[in-house]
């Protein structure tokens, strides 16, 4: 039988986050497969014959970036981002649930405003034709849009997240 929670309308709509979280997960691990191949091209054909491939360097900066940003949220469904928890770990389960959701409410606030401005990169980039100069030359915005893209669903994981966590100090405030 499912809890009232697994059920609820917020609980299909952070399934259909975790299913975006994971497209975008797959998406970050071909791009850093694609760099790693452009990579390995790049110094074999150096090698042999002497000259690297043209671009491929400008490629595997843009490539990372996007990798960067859209791997963001995925990193964060499985709770995998660097943290401290020397001193959380010697409180108790309800101090540690607030304390994580101020965290990740404070965390919210800063990504939302990476995403606001990114979004203002990526429009500039966009309306003012910004390339990436080099041996090739090759539009930026594509990447400057995976910015404001991966850290919007990050910021949406966040909402997620504080909004299960209230959930549970509310349940457990009622219970106790």
């Amino acid at each position: 039988m499912m809890s009232k929670l697994e059920s609820s309308p917020s609980s299909c709509w952070a399934k259909g986050l975790e299913k975006v979280i994971r497209a975008l997960g797959a998406v970050a691990s071909a791009l850093i497969i694609t760099i790693m191949i452009l990579t390995t091209t790049d110094v074999i054909a150096r090698y042999i014959i002497g000259s690297p491939l043209k671009g491929g360097v400008e490629i595997s900066e843009i490539l990372f970036l996007s990798a960067v940003y859209l791997g963001l949220s995925y990193t964060q469904l499985f709770r995998e981002h660097v943290g401290v928890d020397l001193f959380i770990s010697h409180f108790s389960p309800t101090t540690r649930r607030v304390l994580e959701t101020i965290m990740l409410f404070l965390a919210l606030i800063l990504y939302g405003l990476l995403a606001w401005r990114g979004g203002e990169a990526f429009w500039a980039s966009l309306s003012t034709g910004e390339y990436r100069w080099g041996l090739i030359s090759i539009p930026l915005w594509p990447a400057r849009l995976m910015i404001p893209v991966g850290v919007s669903v990050l910021c949406l994981k966040f909402i997620a997240e504080i909004a299960l966590n209230m959930h549970h100090l509310l349940d457990r405030k009622k219970a106790g």
